[in-house]
């Protein structure tokens, strides 16, 4: 994989991913920091025009510069249970969501507010991708980000005494929502929302109270505001 963008370089640097090569635009101007880490670890770095940048990750938000990682480190969904069961804590399902920038910004959130993991499906979902990443503004690197089926880690989940919670517009006020841990929060594309099966095996079905005339948050935000709520407050 092609990351880009100076704040996932440098979180993937600051996360000990080792970097195969680094894309420099011509002219670009990095921060000390970042300059130093390259440095630092040895970063075989490669010069190129702003256009060739391009070319390469795809996109013209590269802030010049750019580095291949290999294959992104995901974590094993056994790992990432124990974890949550061990630390009492939180996972946060991504159910549908097709947007990379919803998905990366929504891990930032995990990753800012902290939640034990990120687990993504397989199929119907955006995956990890550079832009995820980009969205992420790096945070991939911080938090376990698993690829698995939602639904039978779930199943897992439960039978290891964890509980499971979805969003979703028609549920209660998360506000008055009783604490859960471990928890499983699972969080739905707009529209699509959280999957039949996930709301039926569910503890709880929470919405976020809204006193607008919007009718509903975008998932990044609903999420976010979410998992403060379970975080947090409870």
């Amino acid at each position: 994989m092609v990351i880009y963008g100076r704040h996932p370089v440098r979180e993937a640097l600051r996360a000990g991913i080792a970097l195969k090569v680094a894309y420099v635009a011509e002219g670009a101007k990095l921060d000390a920091e970042l300059q130093w880490l390259l440095a630092e670890e040895g970063v075989p770095i490669r010069t190129v025009s702003r256009a060739q940048l391009e070319q390469i990750v795809h996109s013209p938000d590269h802030q010049g510069i750019a580095a291949d990682i290999g294959e992104f480190p995901l974590t094993p969904l056994r790992e990432l249970l124990q974890r949550a069961i061990e630390s009492n804590g939180v996972i946060c399902g991504l159910d549908h969501l097709q947007d990379p920038r919803n998905a990366g910004s929504l891990i930032r959130s995990a990753e800012a507010l902290g939640a034990c993991g990120v687990i993504l499906p397989p199929v119907r979902s955006v995956g990890i991708t550079a832009t995820v990443v980009k969205a992420s503004a790096g945070a991939c690197f911080h938090i376990p980000i698993a690829i698995g089926n939602l639904r039978q880690f779930a199943k897992r989940f439960l039978d290891e005494g964890g509980f499971l919670a979805v969003l979703d517009i028609d549920g209660d006020d998360i506000r008055q929502a009783t604490k859960m841990r471990p928890l499983f929060l699972i969080v739905g594309a707009e529209g699509e929302g959280v999957s039949a099966s996930l709301k039926a095996m569910a503890h709880a079905i929470w919405r976020i109270p809204m006193g607008g005339r919007v009718a509903a948050l975008n998932a990044a935000v609903a999420g976010a505001i979410a998992l403060w709520e379970v975080l947090h407050r409870q």
